[in-house]
């Protein structure tokens, strides 16, 4: 069995609380499900080691030393930065990394046997071309009735709900009666509370609790998230780019018609364009001229079967043979 270091950014437990996060989940329950895998998390941002994880279990305190005593077959990186700790662990470890694109100014590619990205520039041997990954034994159709319109995303301005709220009750809301749901956590207290007026809990309805606003138990768990986009007439997303979009890939899996307004360069826009409703390369007006308008066109697109290639496990077989196949390069 091999032993595999998976080291990120973000620390997954006790929540989930962003994409990110749910990669690391996804690769250590999916991807590397029949690896020993040993987990470090680091503080985001200056990626200082916070501490090691074995399992779920936290041990008491960091051992670097120890955590090399293990005897890793290989590391894998969520996302990089370079300081001591991460060059230390790539200069002892064959090392691999997964990054938003190829070539990214903070991934140093003579540290590693191999590059994961979401989008290359220049195709080589040693970068594989993967987009993310979503839990397919979660999200699939289970379509149930259409009660109202679904954003799911951190409250933060690079998700832009602002754009989508300000105008909703009269635009869409008072027009049509379906309510939009804004679901995921405090990611910017500031942007937050500007949110805030726009939220009645009618027309917008939103599931963080306001007087504890920065509770983990705001973020729901992929199973509930899952049910309701299985209940949504429409997922809706204000970002004007995303590398990937998790959230996007979990809504078409449900088989939800999903309306867009932004560069989503993760994917090739002429396979992601006949599957969506909306702008897939760049943003043109606003979000809620696209949710007019899928309104007044009744819009319907499934693109469930189509997104089932970025689902975990069907990603694992070609992420793993690339992985395989580099650890044998000298």
């Amino acid at each position: 069995m091999n032993k595999v270091l998976l080291v990120s950014s973000a620390n997954p437990y006790p929540v989930v609380t962003n994409g990110c996060e749910k990669l690391v989940l996804d690769y250590q329950r999916k991807v590397f499900a029949e690896s020993d895998v040993h987990f470090v998390a680091t503080k985001p941002g200056t990626w200082e080691p916070r501490a090691w994880y074995q399992g779920q279990m936290p041990e008491p305190c960091f051992d670097l030393d120890g955590l090399l005593q293990v005897g890793f077959d290989y590391a894998f990186f969520v996302g990089f930065r370079l300081n001591d700790f991460t060059q230390q662990l790539t200069a002892c470890i064959p090392s691999f990394c997964l990054t938003d694109t190829h070539p990214h100014p903070d991934v140093a590619d003579h540290l590693f046997r191999g590059i994961l990205s979401h989008r290359v520039t220049s195709p080589r041997e040693d970068v594989l071309l993967c987009g993310g990954s979503y839990d397919g034994d979660v999200f699939y159709p289970n379509r149930g009735n259409e009660e109202f319109v679904l954003s799911v995303g951190r409250i933060h301005p690079d998700k832009n709900q602002l754009e989508l709220v300000r105008e909703y009750r009269d635009r869409i809301f008072l027009r049509c009666g379906l309510p939009l749901y804004l679901v995921g956590g405090v990611d910017d207290r500031c942007y937050y509370e500007n949110l805030r007026p726009f939220v009645d809990q009618v027309s917008v309805r939103l599931t963080i609790d306001p007087e504890r606003p920065d509770a983990d138990d705001n973020w729901l768990s992929a199973y509930e998230i899952a049910a309701l986009l299985n209940r949504s007439r429409f997922f809706v997303t204000a970002s004007p780019k995303e590398s990937f979009g998790i959230a996007l890939v979990e809504a078409l899996a449900c088989g939800t018609t999903c309306v867009l307004n932004g560069d989503f360069w993760g994917f090739d826009p002429a396979e992601l364009q006949p599957r969506v409703f909306g702008n897939v390369d760049g943003r043109r007006g606003s979000i809620l001229d696209m949710l007019e308008q899928a309104i007044t066109a009744d819009a319907r697109r499934d693109g469930s079967d189509w997104v089932k290639q970025y689902s975990t496990r069907q990603a694992a077989v070609r992420q793993l043979e690339f992985i395989e196949r580099r650890l044998r390069v000298d």
